[in-house]
């Protein structure tokens, strides 16, 4: 009578993104209209989206060709920071946000990734 009904996909869809906004609130990453979002990157869709964790010690061993497009050799003298963890939002076409967050909101973040990745996530996979 008043407004459409709601199948109940779309209520466990709508319930899912809930959970998942509040554990990304939790874990320090923002999400709005259906996107995760952070100033100066790409918007990434919730929907196909995959999450990795990394502490920074396993992000220090790894050289990015990114970081080496940007910096050139100087690349190998740049320190990232031990006491963050970095979270890796990588859309299903081809975006990613990178969100550096304190090294103690490690719990919460495993919970946000495991709610978008649907299955346990550890640190570095």
């Amino acid at each position: 009578m008043f407004g459409s009904k709601k199948t109940p996909e779309e209520k466990a869809a709508a319930a899912r993104n809930s959970k998942i906004r509040g554990a990304a609130a939790a874990a320090g990453v923002t999400m709005f209209g259906g996107k995760f979002r952070s100033p100066n990157q790409m918007d990434v869709p919730v929907e196909g989206a995959k999450i990795t964790l990394e502490r920074g010690e396993e992000a220090k061993a790894r050289i990015t060709a990114t970081r080496v497009a940007l910096t050139g050799i100087f690349a190998l003298f740049l320190k990232k920071d031990m006491t963050q963890l970095f979270i890796t939002i990588e859309g299903a076409g081809g975006e990613v946000l990178v969100q550096p967050v304190p090294a103690s909101k490690e719990p919460q973040a495993r919970i946000f990734a495991t709610l978008v990745n649907g299955e346990a996530t550890t640190p570095g996979e």
